[in-house]
């Protein structure tokens, strides 16, 4: 798939994952109607039982709902030794500083760092102190965790914002 339908998709899915307000009054107009002054949520809205993003955990990174995990076509693949892992280039997430590769542990997905031991042309040999064996590395869509990884932690557009 296209890397920027991709991230469309997922933003369109984070949207409306989330319960719509369609016809009933804004929450804060309800609010203000009510006298009740406009506070800030700890709860994130992109995240629940209900949503493509199930739970968070500020350690362990953020579990996807299996209907999510299907969708966005995430594979992934077990590591067996933390010292020499091989990897196909679509593992890795190039940010605009860093690489990283997405790991999946007991169902939660967190970006963890690693280092080059070796590449080619179409693979790298890595190695990390955040991998254990047993470890899930993705494989791919990766596009689709960092932008899940961005809702999870609350920087993701749902709704509007003040």
């Amino acid at each position: 798939m296209n890397r920027k339908f991709e991230v469309i998709a997922l933003t369109f899915v984070l949207l409306l994952s989330r319960p719509l307000l369609s016809e009933e009054k804004h929450e804060h107009e309800a609010q203000a109607e009510a006298g009740h002054a406009h506070e800030e949520e700890d709860e994130n809205p992109a995240v629940g039982p209900d949503k493509g993003i199930t739970e968070t955990d500020h350690e362990k990174g953020f579990k996807l709902s299996p209907e999510a995990v299907k969708r966005f076509g995430i594979t992934s693949r077990t590591v067996v030794s933390s010292q020499a892992v091989s990897l196909p280039k679509s593992a890795i997430f190039f940010g605009l500083q860093e690489r990283n590769i997405f790991r999946e542990r007991a169902g939660f997905y967190r970006r963890v760092d690693f280092k080059t031991i070796s590449k080619s042309a179409g693979e790298y040999t890595i190695s990390s102190d955040d991998l254990i064996a047993g470890d899930r590395v993705v494989i791919t869509g990766i596009g689709f965790l960092r932008i899940a990884e961005i809702a999870s932690e609350g920087g993701g557009a749902v709704g509007h914002s003040h």
